[in-house]
Protein backbone atom coordinates (compact mmCIF):
# COMPACT_ATOMS: atom_id res chain seq x y z
CA UNK A 1 0.00 0.00 0.00
CA UNK A 2 2.91 2.58 0.77
CA UNK A 3 4.44 2.14 -2.50
CA UNK A 4 0.84 2.65 -4.26
CA UNK A 5 -0.01 5.70 -2.39
CA UNK A 6 4.21 6.91 -3.22
CA UNK A 7 3.75 5.85 -7.09
CA UNK A 8 1.08 8.39 -7.20
CA UNK A 9 2.86 10.88 -6.10
CA UNK A 10 5.91 10.69 -8.38
CA UNK A 11 6.52 10.09 -11.96
CA UNK A 12 9.56 8.43 -14.00
CA UNK A 13 11.54 11.45 -16.11
CA UNK A 14 15.17 10.42 -17.44
CA UNK A 15 15.65 7.14 -15.76
CA UNK A 16 14.79 8.97 -11.88
CA UNK A 17 11.54 8.81 -9.94
CA UNK A 18 10.70 12.73 -9.55
CA UNK A 19 7.88 14.33 -7.65
CA UNK A 20 4.58 15.57 -8.97
CA UNK A 21 5.11 18.90 -6.79
CA UNK A 22 8.17 20.31 -7.38
CA UNK A 23 9.67 23.94 -6.31
CA UNK A 24 11.38 26.63 -8.69
CA UNK A 25 13.95 28.15 -7.03
CA UNK A 26 13.92 31.36 -7.24
CA UNK A 27 17.64 32.07 -7.04
CA UNK A 28 19.26 28.62 -7.67
CA UNK A 29 22.64 27.98 -5.22
CA UNK A 30 24.02 25.52 -8.15
CA UNK A 31 25.84 26.78 -11.42
CA UNK A 32 23.55 27.38 -14.56
CA UNK A 33 24.52 26.59 -17.99
CA UNK A 34 26.42 29.84 -19.80
CA UNK A 35 25.66 30.97 -23.50
CA UNK A 36 25.36 33.34 -25.65
CA UNK A 37 22.30 34.72 -27.55
CA UNK A 38 21.58 32.97 -30.75
CA UNK A 39 23.20 35.49 -33.38
CA UNK A 40 20.68 34.87 -35.73
CA UNK A 41 18.20 36.83 -33.26
CA UNK A 42 20.28 39.37 -32.08
CA UNK A 43 19.99 42.97 -33.17
CA UNK A 44 22.68 44.58 -30.48
CA UNK A 45 25.02 43.12 -28.13
CA UNK A 46 26.41 39.67 -26.89
CA UNK A 47 24.20 38.86 -23.47
CA UNK A 48 25.40 36.18 -21.52
CA UNK A 49 22.56 33.94 -20.91
CA UNK A 50 22.33 32.05 -17.77
CA UNK A 51 19.91 29.02 -17.66
CA UNK A 52 18.88 26.82 -14.48
CA UNK A 53 16.09 24.40 -16.28
CA UNK A 54 14.00 23.10 -13.63
CA UNK A 55 12.00 20.58 -15.52
CA UNK A 56 10.91 19.10 -18.65
CA UNK A 57 7.22 17.85 -18.19
CA UNK A 58 4.68 16.41 -21.05
CA UNK A 59 6.73 14.39 -23.03
CA UNK A 60 8.80 17.50 -23.45
CA UNK A 61 5.79 19.48 -24.24
CA UNK A 62 6.18 21.62 -21.10
CA UNK A 63 9.90 23.40 -20.24
CA UNK A 64 9.99 25.16 -16.60
CA UNK A 65 12.96 27.25 -15.59
CA UNK A 66 14.73 29.87 -14.58
CA UNK A 67 16.80 32.01 -16.89
CA UNK A 68 19.43 35.47 -17.15
CA UNK A 69 20.18 37.61 -19.87
CA UNK A 70 22.34 40.91 -19.73
CA UNK A 71 21.53 44.21 -21.71
CA UNK A 72 20.53 43.44 -25.51
CA UNK A 73 18.35 43.60 -28.02
CA UNK A 74 16.59 40.71 -30.13
CA UNK A 75 13.76 39.52 -32.16
CA UNK A 76 11.50 37.03 -30.19
CA UNK A 77 9.67 34.60 -31.89
CA UNK A 78 6.74 32.38 -30.79
CA UNK A 79 6.35 29.38 -32.89
CA UNK A 80 4.84 26.48 -31.88
CA UNK A 81 5.09 27.48 -28.49
CA UNK A 82 3.82 29.98 -25.93
CA UNK A 83 5.81 31.57 -22.77
CA UNK A 84 4.47 32.70 -19.68
CA UNK A 85 6.89 34.86 -17.70
CA UNK A 86 7.26 35.95 -14.00
CA UNK A 87 10.80 38.74 -13.44
CA UNK A 88 12.08 38.21 -10.59
CA UNK A 89 14.53 41.19 -11.11
CA UNK A 90 15.09 43.96 -13.86
CA UNK A 91 13.83 45.82 -16.61
CA UNK A 92 12.78 45.04 -20.27
CA UNK A 93 10.66 46.28 -23.50
CA UNK A 94 8.46 44.16 -25.44
CA UNK A 95 6.72 45.13 -28.67
CA UNK A 96 4.95 43.29 -30.46
CA UNK A 97 5.26 43.20 -34.06
CA UNK A 98 3.55 47.00 -35.84
CA UNK A 99 2.60 47.66 -31.56
CA UNK A 100 3.72 49.98 -29.55
CA UNK A 101 6.79 48.81 -26.53
CA UNK A 102 5.22 47.72 -23.24
CA UNK A 103 7.86 47.75 -20.45
CA UNK A 104 7.98 44.93 -17.45
CA UNK A 105 9.97 45.82 -14.69
CA UNK A 106 10.65 43.17 -11.19
CA UNK A 107 6.95 41.56 -10.34
CA UNK A 108 5.62 41.54 -13.41
CA UNK A 109 4.23 38.78 -15.21
CA UNK A 110 3.43 38.61 -18.91
CA UNK A 111 2.57 35.89 -21.67
CA UNK A 112 3.84 35.78 -24.94
CA UNK A 113 0.92 33.58 -27.69
CA UNK A 114 1.75 31.46 -30.53
CA UNK A 115 2.85 33.01 -33.20
CA UNK A 116 3.82 36.53 -31.31
CA UNK A 117 6.63 38.49 -33.00
CA UNK A 118 8.78 41.25 -31.83
CA UNK A 119 11.47 42.90 -30.01
CA UNK A 120 12.91 42.18 -27.05
CA UNK A 121 14.66 45.03 -25.41
CA UNK A 122 16.29 43.64 -21.75
CA UNK A 123 17.31 47.21 -20.30
CA UNK A 124 18.56 46.13 -17.43
CA UNK A 125 19.72 42.40 -16.68
CA UNK A 126 16.84 40.10 -15.68
CA UNK A 127 16.35 37.17 -14.21
CA UNK A 128 13.17 35.53 -14.90
CA UNK A 129 10.83 32.05 -14.14
CA UNK A 130 9.55 30.65 -17.69
CA UNK A 131 7.37 28.09 -18.84
CA UNK A 132 6.91 27.40 -22.06
CA UNK A 133 4.44 25.07 -23.05
CA UNK A 134 4.80 24.01 -27.00
CA UNK A 135 1.92 22.96 -29.13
Amino acid sequence: MLFGELKKQTFYLFGVFMRRLQTVVQHPSEAPSESYADPTILLEGNPLLEKWAHVAAGNDNIKVGVMTCEPSVNRSVKNGFFEFCYLIEGLIELAEEGGEPVTYKAGDTFLMQDGFQGIWRTIEKYKKVYVCVYS
